[in-house]
């Protein structure tokens, strides 16, 4: 609490006037930023945007994300201490890519996509953000939250074959 007063040019007085606790901070961090990153995915998928756009879109959100405020520490110590905030980020993200899912896979781009049954490419993408996009998976591989995601987009967006 003194490092964060300090960095934010207040008194820990101050701070404790708006917020009782760490967790209080925390919280209403995590809430204000899933709602910004809601609200924002939500205007973007309203532009109907094309499936190639939308991928384009995650990784650049996601690499400012990860960027900004996401790095292994601040992964681990959700993790470790925090692990009531990580399921309600693990929550958000599986909703928001049902939606990213849902609008890739809409019938106004069945000129860019392959004919797949809905519910196995959601079972299937939701399971491996699920297994990959998580602290522990992160953090013991020694990757990053942008790399990661990057690498597994690529991954559902051109499987693992090279083209010849």
């Amino acid at each position: 609490m003194d490092e964060l007063a300090a960095r934010a040019g207040l008194s820990k007085r101050t701070l404790y006037r708006y917020f009782r606790s760490k967790d209080e901070i925390i919280e209403a961090t995590l809430d204000n930023l899933i709602a910004d990153l809601a609200a924002e995915t939500e205007g973007f998928l309203s532009a109907r945007p094309k499936p190639a756009e939308i991928i384009a879109y995650i990784i650049q959100t996601m690499y400012q994300l990860g960027s900004a405020i996401v790095n292994p520490l601040v992964l681990a110590d959700l993790l470790q201490h925090y692990p009531h905030y990580w399921k309600k980020i693990d929550d958000f993200r599986i909703r928001k890519a049902q939606d990213i899912i849902t609008s890739i896979l809409e019938d106004r781009n069945k000129t860019y996509t392959r004919e797949l049954d809905p519910r196995i490419v959601t079972a299937a993408v939701l399971a491996s953000i699920q297994a990959v996009v998580n602290p522990g998976f992160i953090i013991s591989n020694g990757l990053t939250l942008e790399k990661t995601m990057s690498q597994l987009l690529d991954f559902f967006q051109y499987g693992f074959m090279k083209q010849e």
